[in-house]
C-alpha cells in the first residue's frame, strides 16, 4: 500500500476548510488570498506541539500556552541552566509563504510584552522580524540567527500607553521588504530586505505571564 508523500501531506494539512471563514481586514500594503489558518483559541485542542500540532496547526514553540477565558493564555518558560533568563511562549503556525497579512486580538494583562513573530525557511528556521508591544511601546524590528546568535535592529518605533486590561486588534501586512504593523489605531511601517526573505514560521509570543491571544487569521498575500 502506498503511503501519501510528505508534500501531499503538508498540502492537505495546511490548506484545512474552514466552515467559518472570517473577512479579511483593510489593507494597505497586500491582497489578501487563500485562508492558511483561523483559530478562537477557545478549545483546548487550539493549541498543540511541535510533535501533534493543534487542529487548526497552532502549536507552543517554548513556554507554555493554556485556554483561559477563551483565549490562548501565556507563559513563559522559567530560567534554566539551558536558557539562565527563561524565554517568552512562542505559539507558531507552519508556512511556506512570501507575502502574508496576520490578524487578531491580545490582551497585554500581567505579561510585559507580547508580539508577532516570522522565522524564514532556514533549518533551523531563523528569526526573520517581528512587532512587539509593551504597555508604553510599539515598535518593528528586523532580525538574524537562532538562540544565541540571534540579533535584531529597532527600524521603528512609538511611545503610546497600551492599556493591559483591554482587548487591542492587531493587522500585519509584509510585502517584499515591507513590514506594516496596525494596532488599534496605531500604525507602524518599515523597509529591510530581511523582511522579503520567504517565511517558515509566523506566530505570536507572550513575556512573563497573563497575556492572551484570540480569533488569530493567517492569510497569504500578494502585492496590490
Amino acid at each position: 500500500m502506498k503511503r501519501p508523500t510528505l508534500s501531499l501531506l503538508f498540502f492537505v494539512f495546511a490548506h484545512p476548510t474552514f466552515a467559518d471563514e472570517p473577512t479579511p481586514p483593510a489593507t494597505k500594503l497586500v491582497k489578501p488570498g487563500k485562508l492558511i489558518a483561523t483559530e478562537k483559541f477557545d478549545r483546548e485542542d487550539s493549541v498543540g506541539t511541535q510533535k501533534k500540532r493543534g487542529t487548526t496547526g497552532w502549536a507552543t514553540v517554548l513556554g507554555d500556552w493554556k485556554i483561559v477565558d477563551g483565549a490562548a493564555y501565556g507563559i513563559s518558560e522559567p530560567p534554566s541552566k539551558k536558557r539562565p533568563k527563561g524565554h517568552a511562549a512562542g505559539c507558531d503556525q507552519l508556512v511556506d509563504l512570501n507575502d502574508f497579512v496576520i490578524s487578531g486580538e491580545f490582551k497585554l494583562g500581567d505579561a510585559h510584552q507580547v508580539g508577532v513573530i516570522t522565522r524564514d525557511s532556514n533549518q533551523p528556521p531563523l528569526h526573520l522580524g517581528r512587532v512587539l508591544i509593551t504597555k508604553k511601546s510599539i515598535w518593528i524590528q528586523k532580525m538574524t540567527g537562532i538562540s544565541k546568535e540571534t540579533r535584531s535592529e529597532v527600524l521603528t518605533k512609538i511611545d503610546v500607553p497600551v492599556d493591559t486590561n483591554t482587548w487591542h486588534k492587531f493587522v500585519i501586512e509584509v510585502q517584499g521588504g515591507q513590514f506594516l504593523a496596525r494596532v488599534d489605531d496605531h500604525i507602524l511601517e518599515a523597509k529591510h530586505p530581511r523582511f522579503a526573505d520567504r517565511k517558515g514560521r509566523i506566530g505570536f509570543i507572550a513575556g512573563g505571564e497573563g497575556a492572551q491571544f484570540r480569533n488569530v487569521s493567517l492569510w497569504e498575500a500578494k502585492k496590490k
